[in-house]
């Protein structure tokens, strides 16, 4: 019984550590952190609707633009308009899921679904999705997992400028500041 707790409170000693020295050096350990600690890697997020990626990209063989039309013309890839939804949802025929049914609650209305910004740069990092598009990278190299989950999931593990400048190299793109910032 002894080992247990003794087990248990050494958990939570390593685990108060983590978060400590998480909090304390940032961006210098954000990777150190995340390999050590994988489980704080991604967060739920909390959403009107619990958005189903991996049956929109398999089921319905969807990819990544059809719904973030903009991404490859903006800074942004956007949310989709209930337009876009109302295509296969305008009826309870197609939608039988509980979570679908609540699209179809929003399209009958004719109200935008008010979902949550997953990701928000700095005001002073410049990040034109289409360039990312254009140089085939993958969205999953930014957004990790995002695309095989039943719930929306942030990665909390990238998209900090240590992170940014190792793919940089990686792939022989620029490294200069004004690249990625602006004045």
């Amino acid at each position: 019984m002894r080992k247990w707790i003794y087990s248990l409170i050494a958990i939570c000693m390593a685990l108060l550590i983590a978060i400590v020295a998480y909090h304390r050096f940032r961006v210098q350990t954000k990777g150190v952190f995340f390999a050590l600690f994988p489980i704080f890697r991604w967060v739920s997020v909390e959403q009107p609707i619990l958005f189903n990626h991996i049956h929109h990209k398999e089921v319905a063989k969807l990819n990544c633009t059809f719904c973030h039309r903009f991404v490859e013309r903006h800074r942004v890839a956007g949310i989709p308009n209930i337009d876009l939804c109302r295509a296969c949802h305008s009826s309870d025929a197609i939608s039988k899921r509980p979570e679908a049914l609540k699209v179809v609650e929003y399209v009958k209305a004719g109200k935008r679904i008010p979902w949550q910004r997953m990701y928000e740069l700095p005001p002073h990092v410049v990040f034109p999705h289409w360039i990312h598009i254009q140089s085939s990278v993958d969205c999953s190299t930014c957004h990790g997992i995002t695309g095989t989950k039943e719930r929306p999931v942030k990665m909390v593990d990238r998209n900090y400028m240590e992170w940014c400048v190792n793919c940089h190299e990686k792939r022989g793109a620029s490294t200069e500041c004004y690249a990625c910032h602006s004045s």
